[in-house]
């Protein structure tokens, strides 16, 4: 595994080449939304980063968040996966991880401001209250298919509807809760012309922010914030999307990795309605990562190749689950708000199991897709 330092120096567009890291420079992806001027495509990207075994270790040790591992076969291959919370199949049990929000202030060279601690545009509550209120951390009754999976968190009904095989039969109270959940004071990044502008947006102005540049400032608040390796690292800030090397390349709405040390964290963006082409606004960025942080934290669980789908043209062959639906979403009604979760797909679709062994034998959490991946490239062996 390669350090941090090294992948920095490299670039990030060279690490966009490989299959089982970013998003490749190129792909499809869906529809651009033009505001005055600026073309942004919604889009998502890992960082691998850390090591799996060695996190392992510390998760037994108890100074990392709870690891399992497993695997699945595909012909004469073995996939080797690691996991937040405990394995199914190992019984109930209820793993909660503690969340560290970090709201992130972004203050730009020609001096606009984009602060998630202040009521968002249009609203009466401020980005990172809503966040809090979500279904990503607050309990809803969720019943993907028509199948009662539980009444608790986004993500974990999504991993309870994951492996429904096992937990409806032998493990019924298997959870992965996110909490408990403190908030940081917020925490202001400037922003130099050379790494970030601004533009119009819908409703409030949009921020765009060299990812390289975002992410050495979230690593050195997590050693300067003191948080623990035990909990998860969220940061979250408003209407301001990353990009990497020039805007042009712009809008990646969060990210997942972990650092030297094994610790794994997040970025979303909570934006405005109307930014994108699709119903990607207020927690969709966050509901992605963290579904993605779940099952994939290192950014270097292994699939057959897949792609040709969501916001893939090329072939990835990593265990991201929110890539293949980016921009499919559903609406959640908590606390008098409408919020706009992703979709997220299940192990079976990338381990090619027929049937799939998640909830009604589904492939995705809203059964977007009805088969499991194709090869990729088409026709491929």
């Amino acid at each position: 595994m390669e350090r941090r330092s090294t992948r920095y120096l490299i670039g990030f567009l060279l690490v966009c080449l490989t299959l089982s890291s970013f998003v490749a420079i190129g792909q499809s992806r869906p529809a651009a939304q033009t505001f005055q001027g600026l073309k942004g495509k919604p889009m998502f990207v890992v960082i691998p980063g850390g090591n799996a075994d060695d996190a392992m270790s510390q998760a037994f040790a108890a100074v990392n968040v709870p690891l399992w591992s497993s695997t699945f076969k595909v012909g004469t291959t073995t996939f080797k996966f690691t996991m937040v919370g405990t394995n199914p199949a190992a019984g109930s049990a209820t793993t909660s991880i503690p969340v560290v929000i970090v709201p992130i202030r972004l203050k730009f060279a020609n001096g606009t401001v984009l602060s998630p601690v202040a009521n968002a545009c249009g609203d009466t509550q401020t980005p990172v209250a809503r966040t809090m209120n979500s279904p990503i951390f607050k309990n809803m009754t969720f019943k993907p298919g028509g199948t009662n999976v539980g009444t608790t968190q986004y993500i974990d009904a999504f991993q309870r509807a994951n492996f429904w095989h096992t937990v409806s039969v032998s493990a019924p109270n298997y959870h992965v809760l996110l909490g408990p959940v403190t908030v940081k004071a917020v925490q202001t990044i400037t922003v130099p012309a050379a790494s970030g502008q601004t533009a119009a947006g819908p409703c409030a102005k949009i921020g765009e922010v060299n990812i390289n540049f975002f992410d050495s400032k979230a690593q050195g608040l997590i050693t300067s914030l003191a948080i623990p390796a035990t909990s998860l690292p969220l940061f979250v800030d408003y209407n301001s999307f990353l990009f990497s090397g020039t805007p042009s390349n712009c809008c990646i709405l969060g990210y997942h990795s972990a650092n030297n040390a094994n610790h794994t964290y997040a970025f979303a963006a909570y934006s405005d309605p109307g930014i994108f082409g699709v119903p990607i606004q207020d927690i969709h960025a966050l509901s992605h990562e963290i579904g993605e942080w779940l099952d994939d934290p290192f950014g270097n669980n292994l699939t057959p190749p897949w792609g040709h789908v969501g916001q893939v043209s090329g072939c990835q062959n990593n265990l991201e689950v929110g890539d293949p639906v980016t921009g499919k979403a559903f609406t959640a009604i908590l606390n008098g708000f409408t919020y706009h979760p992703e979709d997220l797909v299940f192990l079976s679709w990338f381990a090619l199991q027929k049937p799939s062994t998640a909830v009604n034998g589904q492939y995705t959490f809203l059964k977007t897709f009805t088969v499991v991946a194709a090869k990729c490239p088409p026709g491929g062996p």
